[in-house]
């Protein structure tokens, strides 16, 4: 890996870049995704410093929220972002604060205070930490609510509507619909000073909470393309009938599973009917995830009391790459990865296995689209999957359901 440190990484965002970002790439997305506003009447009277805070659904969340914004806005992103030249100096100029995700890290928090009380700025948080599997608003973490507890400035959440059916997660290609992004003061600095830390944490969840499926279901916006279901079970990955994992697949509109033949079709409206002679069910993505939530730590209860040494699940064909911090991500092996009751294995092309005990590993999460990482003894590990069906989400879950059995 080398012991080449990176420069010194500091935020910067001219308010002349910001003012061109906003009349080229915001106007376009404007147009592209029919981006309608509400609550932009704040910023007449509102002025920095303060903090937005949206709900997060795709990459680009954070260029829609700031063509709005009248002053430039310094977002909190994942570092994994960062680790190229030209993504670091491009996110660089636009204020990104690097942070590794679900790790505490004291250079963030400095970072931000120093926007916040020294410069007068404007910062982004996304309180969930990821972009939402199924359109649903996920769990905060809470460490934020401490945060607004530290800073005392107004918090402003955002609230986008339609944008995950624009841009779903676990689609390589986007959707044409409407998206409606909604402004609202949702805590002033006298009453974060009065409220716990828990109370804010409750404020904040409430005013980002959003149902896809369910704003949908009254919105009736039709989204627009020809393979609307494709790599679905990437978020999908359990067949809901029989309880297979790994076997659903999609083409164009079509969402089957290998293993029992349950298939379902995918309207315009993100709504799921399943075929067959007993056909005419119709499900939503969020109703299939939920299911999906209770079922599959069951599937590997059952799997672990059958044979606790046994291997729960493996994925062939895995790149592993690793990197710390900001340094660009190196390839590090290729091989199959398995998951054990207590470890994952890699066991690589040519070499022998190598352990990284669940005890030791941490920050577990989903890059981009499909990509999972983890830390082990602070040294990220990225895994990219060959196969496009493979799923990074189920490794996620998985590993939150085994540490929490030791938690």
């Amino acid at each position: 890996m080398g012991n080449t440190s990176p420069r010194v990484y500091r935020p910067y965002n001219p308010r002349w870049f910001n003012l061109i970002l906003r009349h080229t790439v915001g106007f376009y997305l404007k147009v592209r995704y029919r981006i309608r506003t509400q609550g932009t009447e704040l910023f007449d009277t509102l002025s920095p410093p303060y903090v937005i805070l949206p709900n997060h659904v795709a990459m680009i969340d954070p260029l829609m929220v700031a063509s709005f914004v009248p002053q430039p806005v310094y977002w909190i992103a994942s570092d994994s972002n960062l680790r190229s030249t030209v993504m670091r100096n491009l996110l660089r100029i636009v204020g990104s604060i690097p942070k590794s995700k679900f790790i505490p890290d004291v250079e963030t928090v400095h970072t931000v205070v120093n926007v916040i009380r020294k410069r007068g700025g404007v910062v982004g948080i996304y309180p969930e930490g990821t972009a939402s599997f199924d359109g649903h608003t996920l769990p905060l973490i809470p460490s934020t609510a401490k945060l607004i507890k530290l800073l005392r400035v107004p918090v402003i959440s955002v609230v986008l509507r339609g944008a995950y059916f624009s841009m779903p997660r676990w689609s390589w290609f986007h959707r044409r619909g409407r998206i409606e992004i909604h402004f609202k003061q949702s805590l002033s600095p006298e009453e974060i000073r009065q409220l716990s830390v828990e109370e804010i944490l409750s404020r904040l969840e409430a005013s980002i909470l959003h149902d896809e499926s369910q704003w949908e279901a009254t919105a009736r916006v039709p989204f627009f393309r020809r393979a609307l279901a494709e790599n679905l079970e990437t978020v999908l990955f359990q067949c809901p009938h029989c309880g297979d994992i790994g076997s659903m697949r999609s083409s164009g509109r079509t969402f089957r599973c290998t293993a029992c033949g349950v298939s379902y079709q995918m309207d315009r409206f993100y709504r799921l009917r399943r075929g067959g002679p007993v056909g005419g069910e119709l499900v939503t993505i969020r109703d299939l995830s939920l299911q999906q939530e209770k079922s599959f730590p069951l599937f590997l209860k059952q799997k672990m009391e059958r044979k606790k040494a046994a291997c729960l699940f493996s994925d062939p064909g895995v790149v592993v790459l690793r990197g710390r911090k900001l340094r660009p991500l190196s390839r590090f092996r290729t091989g199959r990865l398995a998951l054990f009751p207590d470890r994952i294995e890699l066991r690589p092309l040519s070499g022998g296995r190598l352990v990284f005990p669940l005890s030791e590993v941490e920050g577990e999460g989903v890059f981009q689209r499909n990509n999972f990482e983890f830390y082990h003894n602070r040294i990220l590990y990225q895994v990219r999957f060959a196969n496009r069906s493979a799923s990074a989400l189920k490794w996620l879950m998985a590993l939150r359901f085994l540490h929490g059995l030791t938690a």
